[in-house]
């Protein structure tokens, strides 16, 4: 079935589940996003290399048999045992799916096809949009100024907030620590054993992905410039706004914003939008 914005957001109407981080957070998990309990950081990192490998080894515009033959029959992410493909299949599949028939990793390949040096923060922002325990420790990033160390033991402690009583506290360090790997993989930490605040620097790519994320996801007007993929990109709505002419120059999308109004379009991405009201 394609998923289309009409739909989500009539299949959210309907619903009338409502988030406040997702307006149409019970729909988009048609989309790709996911809500559930659990995530692949339980196990894994978000995988930034074996993403990179799959990406590289496997055409834009492959089907799901294409991904799991690389892994699992090429052997492209050079596993020493059929477990640990299977492993690696499996976790990949968590993080981004890998089936280009859900549009999120639809969105993915084809921001990746134009800009493969995107693919940190392309990824980062799938990852987080298919892994609730990776947005479990999101605040304690976002909140740390530049230079500021970030504990694992505080990254710990936000999920313990966040799934009270749902996991030992090994693995709440267990976890801490794979959540600290991909904030260091995506540019926000720095360093092996102290982990410090750093910036990241949006390409016009990874702008374009949390413009439209948040499209898709119910912000809308000045709004767009304040959802949850922006600020993950370090973006304040100033920012945000300033970067998304650059991605309408660069021809990513299409862009009119005076004060509060807000014409956004996505033509080239328009085969993840489908069609709106």
């Amino acid at each position: 079935m394609t998923v289309t914005l009409q739909s989500i957001h009539s299949s959210a109407r309907q619903s009338g589940e409502v988030n406040p981080g997702f307006p149409y957070a019970a729909a988009m998990e048609k989309f790709g996003l996911k809500l559930s309990a659990g995530g692949a950081h339980n196990s894994r990192t978000m995988m930034l290399a074996e993403l990179e490998a799959v990406l590289a080894a496997v055409p834009v515009g492959s089907d799901t048999a294409d991904y799991c033959d690389a892994i699992l029959q090429r052997n492209v992410l050079d596993k020493n045992t059929g477990s640990t493909q299977h492993k690696s299949l499996r976790h990949l599949r968590e993080l981004y799916a890998l089936n280009e028939a859900t549009p999120i990793f639809g969105l993915l390949r084809k921001l990746h096809s134009i800009d493969a040096t995107s693919l940190p923060l392309l990824a980062l922002q799938v990852a987080w949009a298919r892994d609730p325990l990776l947005r479990a420790t999101t605040s304690v990033i976002l909140d740390a100024s530049v230079g500021d160390l970030v504990m694992p033991a505080t990254l710990a402690q936000a999920l313990e907030t966040k799934f009270p009583n749902q996991y030992s506290e090994l693995n709440h360090h267990k976890i801490a620590r794979n959540a600290a790997s991909s904030w260091t993989q995506s540019g926000h930490l720095a360093g092996r054993t102290h982990k410090i605040r750093q910036r990241v620097k949006p390409t016009t790519a990874a702008v374009t992905m949390a413009l439209f994320l948040g499209t898709i996801t119910g912000y809308y007007g000045s709004a767009v410039f304040t959802n949850p993929w922006c600020r993950l990109l370090d973006l304040n709505a100033e920012r945000a706004r300033a970067l998304g002419q650059e991605s309408h120059r660069a021809g990513l999308l299409n862009l009119r914003a005076v004060g509060e109004v807000v014409d956004l379009s996505f033509p080239l991405l328009a085969q993840f939008q489908g069609p709106t009201q």
